[in-house]
């Protein structure tokens, strides 16, 4: 074997061992994280969450609409989805998910669009924690 062939097999063996024991904590094995989006302005609004490679869309969510996508995060690299919100002229990017900050309750997030920005609820359900929008 060359040095690269070992090099790809011993990354192979990290990644299937930390996926294994991440299971073993959490008793889940490759589980999807999703994201719940509720409009909750009293005007549609046009949503775009994408990451690096992917995209889910372009969606319209009138007043009191949900919007839910799914993906698989990176267990050792920072991942990202971003989204784009717009309405009425307002347009406005915010990092729904990031790997470093959001604890998702058993891979569920769910946020709330306000005009001031996106609110996550937590684990508690009572207290949401709220952002301002990016730039």
């Amino acid at each position: 074997m060359n040095a690269k062939s070992v090099a790809l097999l011993m990354s192979l063996t990290i990644f299937v061992t930390l996926q294994m024991m991440s299971s073993v904590v959490s008793g889940r094995l490759f589980d999807k994280t999703k994201i719940t989006l509720t409009n909750t302005l009293s005007k549609p609004i046009l949503i775009h969450c994408k990451d690096q490679f992917n995209s889910d869309g372009p969606h319209v969510l009138l007043p009191g609409e949900t919007h839910r996508f799914k993906f698989y995060k990176s267990p050792i690299f920072k991942y990202i989805w971003f989204c784009t919100i717009q309405w009425r002229g307002t347009y406005h990017e915010f990092d729904i998910f990031d790997s470093r900050r959001d604890s998702c309750f058993e891979y569920n997030c769910y946020w709330d669009i306000k005009e001031s920005g996106p609110c996550q609820t937590l684990h508690n359900f009572k207290d949401p924690v709220c952002f301002t929008w990016d730039k």
